[in-house]
């Protein structure tokens, strides 16, 4: 309560110079001192994970100056039916937005544009996939942690004819 209160007097005493300082044409500018940017610095600006103000949550009573059951119905329960929505029979609707371009868009293509035009015109059959084979070095010998007759290609059809076995 005590650091709250020193702010408090600090606040008012930095506001109340700084008022006296300004003129009522505002030509003079005021400045700050070097006292005033360290209080701020160390007030404001704290590394640490400690706070220099504890904060407090009052909670208050409210009162309300009448009676609130006789603007409400007979046998009334806020909490009714809090829980009985079914999500499965609410449909949700996506609204469309229409896109209103006010400006004409041909004047900025190609004349005789068609942007499906060529959409189905490739052949995948004629397009050939390379697999590129890196070498990777892990900078270790993994056969030290796999188990004696590792095969990973065991139970594979493999053409090929050198395939990689554990010596172990």
């Amino acid at each position: 309560m005590n650091r709250l209160i020193l702010l408090l007097a600090v606040f008012i005493a930095t506001n109340a110079s700084a008022l006296s300082g300004m003129s009522p044409d505002n030509t003079k500018k005021n400045y700050k001192t070097l006292v005033q940017i360290n209080l701020e610095a160390t007030l404001f600006e704290s590394d640490t994970d400690e706070s220099l103000f504890e904060v407090y949550e009052i909670e208050e009573e409210v009162y309300i100056d009448f009676d609130t059951k006789k603007y409400l119905p007979e046998d009334f329960n806020p909490l009714e039916g809090k829980n009985d929505i079914d999500w499965s029979t609410i449909e949700l609707v996506e609204i469309e937005e229409t896109i209103e371009i006010d400006f004409d868009t041909a004047q900025y293509l190609p004349e005789n544009f068609n942007a499906l035009e060529g959409k189905n015109d490739i052949d995948w059959s004629k397009i050939e996939i390379v697999e590129i084979e890196e070498e990777i070095e892990l900078g270790f010998d993994t056969s030290k942690y796999l188990p004696r007759g590792f095969n990973p290609y065991r139970g594979m059809k493999c053409e090929k004819e050198n395939i990689v076995v554990s010596l172990y």
